[in-house]
C-alpha cells in the first residue's frame, strides 16, 4: 500500500518505468523524505500527536489522531497562511494522505520511530493492553530505565524527542527551536552518516540551500567525500540522458491525441534537450554506467534487469542521435512505445485509445531532482532553527 500511494505523488508518475531508479538515487541521498513532504517540523508534529493518543484512554485512536492533526492544520494556516506547506490547508477532513501517513517511512528511516509495523496495525495495537504496543517497537540503542520504557507506550515506540510545546497543537508553527534542530540533525548523521542529506546539514549555512537548483549544483558537493560526488554525477547524467525519454513519450502521446499545441511544445522541448546533450557529449562518453550499475545494485538488489536493459538501451540511442535528434528516430519511438506496452499492457496510452480516453494530461518532462526540493526546505527548516539564519 505505501508504494502504491507513493505512485500517487506528485512528479513520481512512471510511464516508463524508471522510478525505481530514480528512487534508488533519492533515497541514498535524500534517506527517509518523500516527494509531498513540506517541513521539517512535521517530523516531531507526529510523534507529539501520537504520544497523547498513546496516553489517552479513547477508544477510537485513529479519530483522535485525525482531529489532532485538523487542529494542528487550523493552528499552523492561522500562523502561516497559504504556500508554506501546510498539510490539508484546502481539504481539511477530506484529506487524502494525512502528515500521520506521509511522515510514517521516514520516521522508522531517522530512527524517531520505533514501532516497526503499519499504521493500521499501530491504531489497531492502542486497543489492546498496554504492553502489546510496547512489544512490537523496534530495538533502539541500549539505554538504562528499559523497564520503565516498556510500562509507557509512548516512550517506548518513539525516540528521546524533545518535549511537545504546551497546549500542542494549539500555536504551533514550523519554526524548530534550536533543541529541535539539533535532534533532527543528529538522527540524520546517526541513522545515515553516508548520505548527502548529513553531509549538507554538517557543511552548510541556510542561506546556501535555495541558490542550488539541482543537487549537484549545492556548494556541499565541492567537499563532499569522493563516493557521494560518484552518486551525484550519476545522478546528474542519468537525469539528462532520461529527461529525453520522457519528453519524447509526451510528443508521441501528442500526436496520437492529435494535439498540435503540444506537439510543438514538445518538439521545442526535445531540440532543448538535444542541445544539453550534446554539450556534455563527453561527459556521457567517459561515464562509468558499470561502476553506476554497480552502486545502484548494492543499494538495491530488486531492480529489475528488464529495467536496467532500457535505460542503456535508450542511453545508446541518444548518445548515437549526434544532430539528427531521436523525434523521427525510428528504433527510439519504438523502444518508447515497447516499455510502455510492456509495463501497462491494455492500459498503455501510445498502444490503445481506449487507454487515452481514460486519462488525459502528459507527465512532467522536467529533469529529474531526486526529491532535492523537498530536501531543500527540510535543511532550511533544520539550519534555520540551529541558528545558521539565511542572509
Amino acid at each position: 500500500m505505501e508504494l502504491v500511494a507513493a505512485l500517487n505523488e506528485p512528479g513520481t508518475l512512471d510511464e516508463l518505468g524508471i522510478g525505481s531508479i530514480r528512487d534508488t538515487i533519492a533515497d541514498t541521498l535524500f534517506p527517509g523524505t518523500s516527494t509531498i513532504q513540506t517541513r521539517a517540523r512535521y517530523f516531531l508534529f507526529i510523534p507529539w500527536i501520537l504520544q497523547q493518543v498513546e496516553r489517552s484512554s479513547t477508544r477510537r485512536p485513529e479519530e483522535l489522531a485525525s482531529r489532532i492533526q485538523l487542529q494542528l492544520c487550523d493552528a499552523l494556516d492561522q500562523a502561516h497562511g497559504p504556500n508554506q506547506g501546510v498539510i490539508g490547508r484546502e481539504a481539511k477532513a477530506n484529506l487524502q494522505r494525512w502528515p500521520l501517513s506521509i511522515y510514517w517511512l521516514g520516521l522508522a528511516r531517522w530512527g524517531i520511530r520505533h514501532y516497526r509495523g503499519s499504521i493500521r496495525s499501530y491504531f489497531a495495537a492502542l486497543a489492546r493492553p498496554p504492553l502489546a504496543l510496547a512489544s512490537t517497537y523496534a530495538r533502539a540503542e541500549e539505554v538504562e530505565g528499559r523497564s520503565d520504557e516498556a510500562r509507557d507506550p509512548a516512550r517506548s515506540n518513539w525516540a528521546e524527542v524533545p518535549e511537545m510545546p504546551a497546549g500542542f497543537p494549539d500555536g504551533a508553527s514550523f519554526t524548530l527551536t534550536a533543541e529541535e534542530a539539533h535532534f533532527l540533525r543528529e538522527r540524520i548523521v546517526l541513522t545515515h552518516p553516508q548520505s548527502y542529506l548529513a553531509h549538507i546539514l554538517q557543511t552548510s549555512a541556510a542561506r546556501e540551500i535555495p541558490t542550488a537548483e539541482a543537487p549537484w549544483e549545492h556548494a556541499s558537493a565541492e567537499s563532499a567525500p569522493q563516493y557521494l560526488q560518484d552518486w551525484l554525477h550519476d545522478a546528474r547524467l542519468f537525469s539528462l540522458v532520461q529527461q529525453g525519454a520522457t519528453v519524447l513519450y509526451n510528443r508521441m502521446l501528442a500526436e496520437e491525441l492529435e494535439d498540435d499545441e503540444a506537439v510543438e511544445r514538445f518538439s521545442v522541448e526535445l531540440a532543448t534537450w538535444s542541445q544539453a546533450q550534446e554539450a556534455a557529449e563527453l561527459e556521457l562518453e567517459q561515464w562509468d554506467r558499470n561502476s553506476m550499475w554497480g552502486r545502484l545494485l548494492r543499494a538495491n538488489p530488486r531492480l529489475r534487469r528488464r529495467t536496467r536493459e532500457f535505460a542503456d538501451h535508450w542511453y545508446q540511442l541518444a548518445a548515437a542521435s549526434g544532430q539528427q535528434g531521436l523525434a523521427d528516430q525510428r528504433e527510439a519511438r519504438r523502444l518508447v512505445r515497447d516499455r510502455e506496452r510492456e509495463l501497462k499492457g491494455a492500459r498503455a496510452r501510445l498502444t490503445h485509445r481506449e487507454a487515452r480516453d481514460r486519462r488525459r494530461g502528459y507527465p512532467v518532462s522536467a529533469p529529474l531532482l531526486f526529491r532535492w526540493p523537498q530536501a531543500q526546505t527540510i535543511t532550511i527548516d533544520i539550519l534555520d532553527g540551529l541558528g545558521m539564519a539565511r542572509a
